[in-house]
């Protein structure tokens, strides 16, 4: 039984989705920035008060900027990786699952369904991959 590996990577997406994980797209710093700076301000200008004025301003107005910054690791998965980093990322996951004795996909997508073990290392090399080649921070 062959599997196609778009298959694959939607039960990857799937998993990913299931567990909420989400990418940041480097705007946290950001909204730290903004907030504490608004803070700062309204603290100079209204004292105490001035703090948690400034605080709640500079909150939304950090989660406006940011609120289309965060896409599902799922997304990411389906929609943004190249052909070329679908087939790294498969190679990786491979070689991680190697150890459990499986060496065709068609194979590791069942498992991957059903087998918390096989979709902790798969999700841990995905997450992995994520981080080290494309410089995206994963969140739960």
């Amino acid at each position: 039984m062959t599997v196609n590996t778009r298959e694959f990577f939607d039960g990857v997406a799937i998993l990913t989705d299931q567990r909420n994980m989400r990418v940041t797209m480097k705007q946290s710093a950001k909204g730290a920035m903004i907030c504490g700076a608004s803070s700062f301000a309204g603290g100079l200008v209204f004292g105490p008060v001035g703090l948690a004025i400034g605080g709640i301003i500079g909150g939304l107005s950090a989660w406006q900027m940011s609120k289309d910054e965060f896409k599902s690791l799922g997304e990411i998965i389906k929609n943004d990786l190249t052909d070329y980093q679908r087939e790294q990322l498969l190679q990786h996951i491979m070689a991680s699952v190697r150890d459990i004795e499986i060496t065709d996909i068609a194979i590791l997508l069942p498992l991957l369904m059903s087998t918390e073990s096989v979709q902790a290392t798969v999700l841990k090399t995905v997450v992995t991959y994520i981080g080290r080649e494309l410089s995206l921070r994963v969140v739960d």
